[in-house]
Formats: C-alpha cells, structure tokens, sequence
C-alpha cells in the first residue's frame, strides 16, 4: 500500500480522476476549479488541477511541477470550463513556487502558480481558505466536496478532448484511521477522505477538497496519493492539508 500520485503522463497507459462522483452541469458549481495542462522537459505532458486562492494565483500540488523524475516547464491553466482541452479562460505560466520542503517522499506536496489577473464571474471565483483561528482543527467528520478532470475509472487509459469536470462528496476521516491503508507515513500535514467508492484518481492531483464551515465553504486539502491498489479499492484519498501551510501560501499571494 504505498502512495500513488494523482498525476498522470498523458501518453502513457498509467493513469488520476474522481471515481463515484458525477459530471458537474453548468461552471458556476465549482468556481474555484482550475485545470492544469502541464508540458514536462521530455516532451509529454500531464494533467492535474488546482484551485483558485486569488485573481493572480492558483494551489496545487507540488508534484505537478516536479515529482522527482519529471519536471514540468511550463503549466496552461484552465478557469471557468467544465473541459480541461477546450472553453473557459487559458493561460500559460511557468511561474511555479514549490515548497521549499518538498523532496518528492509525499510530504510539503504543495505548490502556488503565478497566473496574470483573471476576471471572477459566476463561474470563475476564489476559494477561501481557512483562518489562522482553524488552524488546529482536523474537520473529521465533515462532509468534503472533491472535484477534478482525472479519471473515472481504474481501466480508463486516455484523456479525451472531451474530458469534463466531475465532483463528489467524501468524508474527512483521522489521520490514524487513514494510516491503517497505507505503508507510507501519514503525517499531520495530511488530510483524508473516506473512500466506500469515491476517491480522486489519476490527473486530479492539486485538486480541491473543500468542506462548508461556519457556513462557508473553504478549502482544506489539495489532492497528493491514493492508494498503489488503486482508485477504485476503496481506499482513502490523501491530500496535502492546507492549514499547516496557511502562513507560506499567504506569503506568496
């Protein structure tokens, strides 16, 4: 049971996407979606997603830009489009600020893309993230919303030009809880999910979990791995958590 990263190299037959989840119907669902088409030095590419924190900037993970056999050179991201190949607003951006941290071992697997302005709208919005007042609490329990353009099954070997935004809902678990399907240490800078067949998959790495708090809805995790098993086991989805991180992101917004 080690962890698989939720990214995937286009033009190979291993493939991450939302497993149990359904087609998002109009953008203005998941505003704070973003898509990443990421170009590697080799030539291939790869998809991932994000999440809108600011008109300039874009979360994701750290792997997307480098996880320690492939470097990205340069990402196109995606805002406002139910499909990550065509529609909404495009930008291309090699301006990528890694965690300083992060050594491709699933830990700090966090990173913050420098995007020129976009214009918010119904369906292009920022996703707040917590305060600096919820920065001790796990949200067990809570119900989470998770979001991507991976795929949606374990056999699905290829990415579509159609390939469209699917979500579903999940449950944050205890990291002690999450630890018991994995061989890999899972830390206190890790957030999970609850699979019972829902879990991210290959190309939504970076993605969001979001939970409704205080009623509002923030975002507490960026997809990093799932379990080598793979997407469809029923095993818990592990994201980057992003309280612990609340003083580096804002730093760099």
């Amino acid at each position: 049971k080690i962890g698989v990263p939720k990214y995937v190299k286009l033009q190979t037959t291993y493939s991450l996407r939302i497993i149990g989840g359904s087609q998002v119907s109009t953008a203005d669902v998941i505003p704070h979606q973003a898509g990443i088409i990421s170009t590697l030095t080799t030539g291939w590419s790869s998809i991932c997603g994000g999440s809108i924190i600011s008109a300039t900037r874009i979360l994701t993970a750290a792997h997307c830009w480098w996880d320690g056999q492939s470097q990205a050179k340069l990402f196109t991201v995606v805002v406002g489009s139910l499909t990550i190949f065509s529609g909404g607003t495009r930008m291309e951006t090699s301006d990528v600020e890694v965690h300083p941290d992060w050594r491709s071992n699933m830990l700090h697997d966090i990173a913050v893309v420098v995007i020129p302005q976009i214009s918010f709208s119904n369906t292009v919005q920022a996703i707040p993230l917590p305060t600096m007042a919820e920065v001790n609490l796990d949200f067990v329990g809570y119900t989470g919303t998770i979001s991507g353009f991976g795929k949606t099954s374990d056999a699905q070997n290829s990415f579509p030009t159609t390939t469209a935004l699917h979500h579903t809902t999940v449950t944050v678990i205890s990291n002690a809880v999450c630890q018991q399907s994995f061989n890999v240490a899972i830390h206190g800078s890790h957030v999970c999910v609850s699979g019972q067949g829902r879990a991210t998959c290959d190309g939504d790495s970076g993605g969001p979990l979001t939970i409704v708090y205080n009623q509002q809805r923030i975002l507490i995790g960026a997809v990093s791995f799932g379990s080598s098993d793979g997407c469809e086991s029923g095993s818990p989805s592990v994201f980057t958590r992003t309280t612990p991180y609340l003083n580096w992101i804002n730093s760099k917004l």
